[in-house]
């Protein structure tokens, strides 16, 4: 009917990836689909991120504000210098006293030239820094995102299978020791799951030598094990 509200898409999540780390169209067969990202994609943990960026950032702009201004200093004090003997070379010559104002004028225009220069170098070293910064710091980031993911649905009593880490990201060592440990623990628990399933089989095979307290625990690790086989699933 026409009235009635529209359902909103499903967020679609693949590999552990959150949205926008997954394609939302799908290309012609055997061509690998693109994927659209955005900067909250790479702000997975923008508490983290976002201080290393700006500290990182503020220290770049301290050192690059120094040399800055030391070289404008530098230039400076070299302009004053020749103004003053271009001053000395015109004297008092009326002829020459036009000659020494275009002068002075081109090179104070050059200076405010090489500061405007300085300023828009050190914009864009610190835009790429802090753009550069962003993406190490999501490669470090992301591996640590998936790995809180899991240990949530752990939490949960949810030990599934885990997935590799996407290409380029780092602590690949840590990763592969977590993903050794969340194994190990999966299979324990399978183990204990598959030998609780093999009792409550057993028990249920002679249901009338079963009081109905015993039966009714029976049930009630029959409804475990189900819960568990789904949890690992």
């Amino acid at each position: 009917m026409s009235d009635e509200k529209e359902i909103p898409p499903a967020v679609v999540v693949q590999d552990g990836k959150v949205p926008g780390d997954v394609p939302t169209k799908s290309g012609p067969p055997g061509q690998r689909p693109k994927y659209h990202r955005r900067l909250s994609n790479y702000l997975l943990d923008k508490k983290m991120q976002l201080r290393y960026v700006i500290v990182v950032t503020l220290v770049s702009m301290t050192i690059s504000g120094t040399l800055g201004w030391m070289i404008y200093n530098q230039e400076h004090r070299a302009s004053e210098d020749l103004v003053a003997g271009l001053a000395d070379l015109t004297g008092d010559d009326a002829s020459l006293a036009e000659y020494q104002r275009d002068t002075e004028r081109d090179i104070a225009a050059r200076d405010r030239r090489l500061v405007l220069e300085m300023v828009g170098v050190g914009v864009a070293l610190t835009l790429i820094l802090s753009g550069y910064l962003i993406i190490m710091t999501h490669k470090v980031a992301g591996p640590l995102f998936k790995i809180g993911i899991y240990m949530e649905q752990m939490a949960e009593g949810k030990v599934g299978n885990t997935t590799p880490l996407r290409k380029g990201d780092m602590l690949l060592d840590f990763y592969d020791a977590f993903r050794e440990a969340h194994g190990a623990v999966r299979t324990r628990l399978r183990s204990d799951t598959e030998a609780m399933g093999a009792l409550v089989k057993a028990v249920g095979a002679a249901p009338g030598e079963l009081s109905a307290t015993a039966s009714d625990e029976v049930d009630e690790l029959r409804r475990h094990v189900e819960h568990r086989e789904k949890s690992l699933s």
